[in-house]
């Protein structure tokens, strides 16, 4: 048990470490390109990117998930799975480029057309590079991972920054898309000594099967979070969608650069004891306080500091972006949260059950985005985070009720760790915040004053509040572990 916690700590301060960096770049970026472009040329890239990651999940198929969680994968099947993600990736990118045109007349956006034509060359890079980075995963080696994910974004950066400085237009994000792909490509391909082989006949239907049941899943899961984005795209225009796509882009990094990538870590290890139920629900609320005490934190002070934020950072040009990422800071509390029911299906091999939560359940969060439309862009954003709150009180009761599982405990959890910590931490920053702005405050004096509100109310929970300091000592113990795992290994 010992030897599976170290490992676990050791991949995810890894991937922590690694991911800390990729915000720090991330952020650096979004600094320098929103102050070289406009809110229409983010705009017109999202009104792609919206419809283009339909495909990708098509050209993944679920194979990479269905790889990473099997028990066993022999050789002939991996090599199965490479042919298969590349002949759906060039497939795929063949269609899509096929569909510029008249996706370009859907938005009533002729440059539209372009930005899909360059995009598709993404489903081809992606689907060579697929099983090259699943087989650095299981092999469990997080380095070589971190590697493969934080040198290509790297170099996207620093092209999209070259490309705006001279050009100042949406080729610079088009760019940083295709310098990506074809850069976890190379890199992935580099760092794992696996080569496929050629297609051989050996039995493959537990993998597919289990990759349709979570490509279908991911499908109707992204049409959701994308419905958003292509409602106000088509109905508000390009600069609207502008604010909210930079607004909506701030609430997916911690998502996107903590959570998600600790799912690498989660999965194959909660995999390893799906059938020790009482080991298996321990090692989830460890993996929850990430979530609860990290992620949630951090939404907080976007929901308290969204405005000055926005303004500090991007420049005064996005203000009417902030209030947007203010309420939906609000749904990034509750879609981390999620992420915490998607670990046990993955690991417990439950993927159809999965799908058919998502089949009831997400129709119904895209009807309640879709009464926001008519409210331009903030009433999305209200309209979003009442979904996935009522998504995520949903999805928890689904899986326990499938698994058999004793996860009651996680309500209890996140609403103590909410009430607690996140929830005060906010108030405090926007208690802050009114003072320091009716002062006449600039927005950066506001967002460091507010941000040490917080984290003094945060010192206080940790004080006076005794579960809060047990929920600390596991964090801190994760952490010693991670540290300690690197310098072993």
């Amino acid at each position: 048990m010992s030897s599976l916690a170290s490992a676990a700590a050791r991949g995810g301060g890894i991937t922590i470490a690694s991911q800390f960096v990729k915000v720090v770049l991330m952020l650096g970026s979004t600094i320098v390109l929103a102050r070289l472009l406009n809110p229409t040329d983010y705009g017109l890239v999202a009104m792609v990117v919206a419809v283009v990651g339909v495909g990708e999940i098509f050209r993944d198929f679920g194979l990479s998930m269905a790889a990473l969680q099997a028990k066993s994968l022999s050789q002939a099947q991996q090599s199965n799975l490479f042919w298969i993600n590349s002949a759906v990736g060039f497939t795929l990118g063949v269609l899509f480029f096929a569909a510029s045109y008249p996706l370009a007349a859907f938005y009533n956006q002729p440059d539209v057309a372009i930005i899909t034509q360059a995009l598709s060359v993404t489903f081809v890079l992606g689907g060579l590079s697929t099983q090259f980075k699943v087989h650095i995963n299981r092999d469990l080696r997080f380095v070589a991972l971190a590697i493969a994910d934080l040198l290509p974004y790297a170099l996207g950066i620093g092209g999209a920054i070259a490309i705006a400085a001279v050009y100042a237009n949406f080729w610079a994000l088009v760019a940083q898309q295709l310098i990506v792909a074809a850069g976890t490509l190379i890199f992935s391909f580099a760092l794992t000594r696996w080569r496929p082989g050629l297609p051989r006949r050996v039995p493959m239907d537990g993998l597919i099967s289990f990759g349709a049941s979570f490509a279908g899943t991911q499908i109707i899961s992204y049409l959701t979070r994308n419905i958003d984005s292509l409602l106000i795209g088509k109905v508000w225009g390009s600069t609207s969608l502008g604010y909210y796509d930079r607004a909506y882009n701030l609430v997916v990094l911690p998502l996107t650069q903590i959570n998600t990538p600790m799912s690498r870590v989660a999965v194959p290890v909660l995999a390893r004891i799906a059938e020790e139920q009482d080991r298996f629900v321990s090692y989830l609320r460890r993996a929850q306080l990430v979530a609860l005490y990290v992620t949630s934190s951090i939404f907080a002070l976007l929901f308290a500091l969204g405005t000055p934020l926005v303004i500090a950072v991007l420049g005064e040009q996005w203000a009417p972006a902030g209030p947007i990422l203010s309420i939906l800071a609000v749904s990034g509390i509750f879609r981390s949260l999620v992420q915490v029911a998607y670990w046990v299906y993955m690991s417990q091999g439950l993927a159809t059950a999965q799908l058919r939560f998502y089949l009831v359940a997400q129709p119904l969060l895209v009807g309640v985005i879709a009464c926001g439309v008519p409210f331009g862009p903030l009433g999305v954003a209200v309209a979003v985070s009442l979904g996935y709150a009522l998504f995520w009180i949903a999805s928890l009761a689904w899986v326990r009720r499938v698994t058999k599982l004793h996860l009651g405990v996680l309500y209890v959890d996140a609403l103590r760790a909410l009430g607690l910590v996140a929830v005060p931490m906010a108030a405090a920053a926007f208690g802050v915040r009114l003072l320091v702005e009716g002062a006449g405050g600039v927005p950066l004096l506001v967002v460091v004053l507010g941000g040490v509100a917080a984290l003094v109310w945060a010192a206080l929970a940790f004080l006076f509040f005794p579960r809060v300091r047990a929920d600390a000592s596991q964090l801190i113990d994760f952490g010693r572990r991670a540290i300690g795992g690197r310098r072993n290994g």
